[in-house]
């Protein structure tokens, strides 16, 4: 029988054995929490606004270099409708979560693209950005809309 191994595993295999390559395994978790009150979404830390459109952007995280996604996790206390929520960066805003409905409400759902999981550590300060497109966010009094993102890092 043939022993494989994993990306991280692989130096494992080696003679003399190596220790697992990427922060990725064993490493600490951290995560970035962000809460959006879609009723009053903010523009300072002392200013609200009053709707989410799709022509709008919401900073969900600034993580720092040396870190590696490993997933992230969306809870709403309401439906987001039509509205299309996609995770990522200015520059590529699907990188985490392709844009997609979400209309679970009370349940947390896991999302992460594959790519993203599996690219190397960050070596810059990353915006992470949430990007909404079709319709606007509802504006339900009270609705929240939790995002956790989830980082190994060293």
């Amino acid at each position: 029988m043939v022993q494989f191994y994993t990306d991280e595993t692989q130096f494992i295999g080696n003679t003399p054995p190596g220790q697992p390559g990427n922060a990725a395994y064993g490493g600490r978790e951290r995560l970035y929490r962000a809460t959006i009150r879609v009723d009053a979404p903010k523009l300072t830390s002392t200013t609200n606004g009053t709707v989410v459109t799709t022509v709008d952007t919401i900073l969900l995280a600034r993580v720092p270099p040396g870190h590696r996604f490993i997933g992230g996790r969306l809870t709403a206390s309401i439906s987001m409708g039509t509205s299309t929520l996609a995770i990522g960066t200015a520059a590529a805003t699907g990188k985490y979560r392709t844009a997609a409905t979400f209309t679970a409400t009370d349940t947390p759902t896991y999302f992460g693209n594959a790519a993203a999981m599996a690219a190397a550590e960050s070596t810059a300060d990353e915006d992470i950005i949430l990007t909404v497109g079709v319709a606007s966010l509802p504006i339900t009094a009270g609705g929240l809309l939790v995002i956790d993102l989830e980082f190994t890092a060293p």
